[in-house]
């Protein structure tokens, strides 16, 4: 047996409204045909994927760095799986942890929203619509300990900002939103909401009040809180925090999606030490108790989110430190885990795209200690229903 089959065991979790689904008949990703994005073993922390050049065809941009300067890379796909050779996002060598493809500046091609640790400042990069990138501005402070950023349109005029999440451990800090001034550019003049120490922060909107709402889980010991957004000042929003979790939290990440089909936003997060749960979301705009999805003997460090077998439902992904990624596939109220990779270094990030065009969603995964890899996708059938795992709440 296949060791992504070996872990196919159902698991369990406490949904407030479950979907009624054919266990038996639920599709399984497979992940076994792998590609080595690079042939050597470094400190990266993140992928992302999209068409950057504009010829239709997904391609991969790799963060890279983390604590120890790097350049980041750029890999042009031929759409069939394959890659032109890499060429340098930029010529800086950063500390970087997440760059996020997204139209910053609304010209109809992919920008690069690049987060930075300290003293690195963090950057912009427009595209030219061909995949060539020039810096259009920073963004926050270059002395803030960035760790990844990510975007959404948090004060409704139409255009992306971004949100920053600094890890400060047990000291005091904050998190911070940058605002879009226009055609893609920003400055340091960021409005602080928040000081909980955090290496991500999820937009979503949480409450369905049509605003979006920003989940910052504590990475350091600490409790996590939900911000929701009330009101606006001129360009400038105003929250209330609501906390979630545990009081003494150590999440590295979470991502927000509807995984019980109630229409309410749940959030599933990597703690190192409940390792991964899900928070149901609650009528009030806030989440129930944590109920754990699994929990190895290893730390989770990266965390996404998507459908894997085009059945309509959102699966989740979790990386590890030297162990098996796990690929958690939701059939109806429970999840399905199915491993895959070579257990080698240390996920810190994955990206989901169709990067060979074949209808299966792949899954790039940005490494330390390893080479970045993307792991290409194919479905097979569950053939019977195995005995589903205990529940654990917090």
């Amino acid at each position: 047996m296949s060791s992504s089959r070996t872990a196919a065991a159902l698991v369990a979790i406490a949904l407030s409204a479950p979907v009624e689904v054919s266990l038996a008949q639920a599709p399984l990703p497979q992940f076994d045909r792998v590609l080595l994005l690079e042939t050597t073993s470094e400190t990266s922390a993140n992928a992302s994927i999209g068409d950057v050049n504009g010829d239709g065809k997904p391609d991969i941009m790799l963060a890279k760095g983390r604590h120890w300067p790097l350049i980041d890379r750029v890999l042009l796909g031929d759409g069939k799986g394959g890659f032109a050779p890499a060429t340098d996002l930029g010529t800086a060598s950063d500390r970087s942890y997440a760059a996020r493809l997204v139209d910053l500046d609304r010209d109809g091609d992919l920008d690069v929203v690049l987060s930075n640790d300290r003293p690195d400042p963090s950057l912009v990069y427009f595209n030219d619509g061909k995949g060539h990138f020039t810096v259009g501005s920073t963004f926050g402070k270059a002395e803030w300990p960035t760790r990844n950023a990510s975007v959404a349109d948090v004060n409704g005029d139409g255009l992306p900002d971004i949100i920053v999440a600094n890890r400060y451990g047990k000291n005091p800090g904050g998190n911070y939103l940058c605002l879009n001034r226009g055609a893609g550019r920003f400055d340091d003049q960021c409005q602080r909401f928040s000081q909980e120490s955090a290496t991500t922060i999820t937009p979503a909107d949480v409450n369905r009040d049509g605003l979006i709402d920003l989940i910052v889980p504590h990475r350091d010991g600490g409790q996590s809180m939900v911000y929701l957004q009330q009101a606006r000042t001129g360009a400038e929003p105003m929250f209330t925090g609501v906390p979630f979790g545990p009081v003494a939290a150590a999440i590295r990440a979470s991502e927000s999606g509807d995984f019980n089909g109630d229409g309410l936003v749940d959030l599933v997060a990597i703690d190192e030490a409940n390792g991964l749960s899900l928070y149901a979301g609650t009528r009030e705009g806030g989440f129930a108790a944590g109920v754990s999805l699994g929990r190895a003997k290893t730390a989770p460090y990266a965390l996404a989110v998507g459908d894997l077998n085009a059945d309509g439902l959102t699966d989740v992904v979790v990386g590890y430190v030297q162990a098996l990624s796990v690929a958690y596939i939701r059939t109806g109220a429970t999840f399905t885990p199915v491993s895959f990779g070579d257990g080698r270094g240390t996920v810190y990030g994955f990206a989901i795209g169709d990067v060979d065009m074949d209808g299966q969603m792949d899954i790039a995964a940005g490494r330390s200690e390893a080479p970045n890899v993307l792991y290409f996708g194919k479905t097979s059938a569950v053939t019977s229903p195995r005995e589903a795992a205990p529940q654990r709440k917090e």
